[in-house]
């Protein structure tokens, strides 16, 4: 296996520097997929176009060659991704009948999720035509290794693959769930178009996957990298449920991701999220009216700063303690004078108890006093997905010449 696992490394490497040269690729059969217009950090999804890349196929060559290795190597850690997912949003009657809405799950882990597909395979009792899927697990090393991770289907009016069983929808009402209205998404193309909270260590700061996969072996690999997410809108196909015989009332709709279990993820509690929902018949027919989580959200709280200053033109390791502080968090600087602090390589406490963070001071230019009159800064977090509060602890770093 050694001469295999070489070799696929060292294609592995190839590859790279061949998409780096050419960043038109990373452009390639996006999907059908239209975004909001007032998403801050998003990616488009068009019609798919055909395209071929040798690479590709030289390397899918060689890992059809040799087995796949079992686990990282000795001394190295799996960086594992974490399927997270946000409250179902934009619901709204899409008929007199039905409703629809948008759902998010993203990715704050350690690693991101990365699914290739092999080649298809005909069931030759049904004749369906499946491709076996491998989740690609990195290493901290650099290498990696391939686990099955179930099935994706090709779509031919789509030209693109899609992984099946990746979310369920349910809907049941909150004073009875013994039989919950459930609709299956079976297929998914899982790429980055939301960028959730790209301040977190090992987040790119644009999309990677932004493109949904061919049948083409060469070029079949989907997946969503730290930090970002992949948003559903209310306006695809899958995105509603039948509620015409449902009474009025208040029901719970959940969305779970990978609810079947077949990729291995850093923590399996936090692929559900809820919304409530109010079902109401008005002088304008049927209508369906957001009522907020399931759940209240914690509120974030922030209490210190370690260390509480930095000279300018400087970075330091900080770390910021509180309460119930998620991973959707941004951190930002305000209400201070002189060069803003910028942030980078955010860690979150699984308990929410802190964050760790790098923070960096640019060079502060002009004048007799190039800082300000008050170069003290209020520490800010803020999320735009998943409807945190946001909160300030005021005062709490200094910039120092």
């Amino acid at each position: 296996m050694g001469l295999q696992f070489f070799a696929r490394v060292i294609a592995v490497s190839t590859l790279k520097a061949f998409w780096d040269d050419h960043p038109e690729n990373r452009n390639a059969d996006k999907s059908e997929k239209e975004r909001w217009a007032n998403m801050n950090t998003h990616v488009n999804r068009h019609d798919p176009i055909r395209h071929t890349i040798i690479s590709f196929l030289a390397l899918g060559g060689l890992w059809a060659a040799g087995p796949a290795m079992a686990g990282c190597p000795a001394g190295e850690q799996e960086l594992l991704p974490d399927i997270r997912a946000l409250p179902p949003s934009d619901l709204a009657m899409l008929d007199a009948n039905t409703i629809k809405f948008s759902t998010t799950s993203w990715n704050p882990g350690d690693g991101k999720i990365m699914l290739v597909a092999r080649s298809p395979e005909t069931d030759t009792v049904t004749g369906q035509v499946k491709q076996p899927v491998d989740q690609r697990i990195s290493c901290s090393g650099g290498s990696y290794y391939d686990r099955p991770a179930g099935s994706a289907e090709y779509h031919a009016a789509h030209n693109h693959v899609h992984y099946n069983d990746y979310a369920n929808y349910i809907l049941e009402a909150t004073a009875n769930s013994v039989n919950p209205r459930k609709g299956t998404k079976t297929t998914y193309c899982i790429m980055d178009t939301t960028g959730v909270n790209t301040q977190l260590a090992g987040a790119s700061g644009s999309a990677v996957f932004s493109w949904c996969p061919t049948q083409d072996p060469g070029f079949n690999t989907q997946g969503m990298s730290i930090g970002w997410g992949d948003t559903y809108g209310s306006n695809l196909a899958g995105q509603s449920l039948p509620v015409g015989d449902l009474p009025d009332g208040t029901y719970r709709l959940r969305n779970v991701f990978d609810p079947t279990g077949k990729l291995l993820e850093k923590d399996e509690g936090d692929n559900e999220s809820c919304k409530l929902l109010e079902l109401g018949t008005g002088s304008n027919g049927r209508y369906v009216a957001d009522r907020g989580p399931c759940t209240e959200l914690p509120v974030p709280r922030i209490a210190s700063v370690s260390p509480a200053s930095a000279a300018q033109n400087t970075c330091v390791a900080m770390t910021i303690y509180g309460a119930n502080l998620a991973p959707e968090l941004r951190v930002s600087f305000t209400g201070g004078t002189g060069p803003l602090p910028s942030v980078k390589n955010t860690r979150f406490d699984v308990a929410g108890n802190y964050m760790e963070t790098t923070v960096c001071v640019p060079r502060a230019r002009g004048g007799k006093k190039p800082l300000g009159s008050d170069p003290v800064w209020d520490v800010f977090v803020s999320s735009t997905q998943g409807g945190y509060a946001s909160a300030a602890g005021i005062n709490l770093f200094r910039v120092t010449p």
